[in-house]
């Protein structure tokens, strides 16, 4: 098969037009600039690296249209697979030319070995220390390499568990609070799919891990993703038409909420005391 553009070898066929390498890329990067230009994004961006396939090609292809990048690494402690995705992360920043700045999460008294629900306080943990980092370090927004998947599977899971509260914060842009010292958020890949970010990795050549995180084993969101993408081959299209009817819903259902400022750390908070500075307060209880 052929490109849709030029005479090349296809190596992909998306929306019945086959692209090959150099016209998949520029079809990649293009997905990415239309996030990057609907919501304006410009100054510095703190990028989360997180070892992975979808944040390598997210710092890759910022990189790759000019965006002035800030790259870090959160590792969270876990037994040879932090460690494992913390050296693919500092390779793909040597390939690229940045230096990669890494957040200890031991360095906060914090173990997720400790926890009866590991993954919902990595998330907590993960958030917070993702704003933080780019507050601290005078960024204009934060990037993470949440993809399209990702996205739909996120709003499908909270609709499993009743958790309506949470559709907030799944679009692809979320706008900073300066005065509760929350900085913006932006997912570049939110119009492409994991198929997608794999291939870009892959033709780009950038390391990364291939572990899975032990916590995430059998997880649920594992078969709803399966699910989502196995009826995206029988309907093509239908993440993006999901993603825009959750963005909508979020939209409507959006409003301003009781945000406070956590007496402990200064940072935004919906309580006194954000639940960042409580997981903190909990495992210093438990080092006593």
């Amino acid at each position: 098969m052929k490109c849709e553009y030029c005479n090349g070898e296809a190596i992909e066929v998306i929306n019945g037009k086959a692209y090959c390498e150099k016209h998949f890329s520029k079809y990649f990067l293009g997905r990415v600039r239309s996030v990057i230009d609907k919501f304006n994004i410009r100054g510095k961006i703190a990028v989360a690296l997180s070892g992975g396939k979808d944040s390598a090609a997210c710092l890759h292809a910022l990189h790759s249209i000019g965006m002035k990048v800030k790259p870090f690494y959160i590792n969270l402690r876990i037994p040879d697979y932090s460690e494992a995705c913390e050296k693919k992360a500092a390779e793909l920043c040597d390939i690229l030319g940045y230096e990669l700045e890494v957040i200890d999460i031991a360095e906060y008294g914090i173990s997720l070995e400790r926890e009866r629900k590991p993954c919902s306080t990595c998330g907590t943990v993960k958030r917070y220390l993702m704003n933080k980092f780019a507050f601290d370090e005078n960024c204009d927004c934060v990037a993470t390499g949440h993809n399209l998947s990702d996205a739909v599977t996120f709003a499908f899971n909270n609709l499993a568990n009743v958790n309506i509260l949470n559709f907030r914060g799944n679009k692809p842009y979320l706008k900073g609070k300066e005065e509760y010292r929350m900085v913006a958020k932006v997912k570049p890949l939110y119009w492409l799919k994991d198929k997608e970010c794999m291939l870009y990795t892959i033709i780009n050549n950038l390391p990364f891990a291939e572990e899975e995180c032990p916590y995430s084993i059998n997880a649920p969101t594992l078969k709803i993703k399966d699910w989502l993408h196995a009826l995206e081959g029988e309907w093509p299209n239908v993440m993006i038409n999901f993603a825009k009817s959750f963005w909508k819903l979020e939209e409507m259902m959006e409003k301003e909420g009781n945000i406070n400022i956590c007496k402990k750390c200064g940072f935004a908070s919906y309580g006194s005391i954000c639940k960042f500075c409580k997981i903190r307060a909990k495992m210093e209880k438990q080092e006593k």
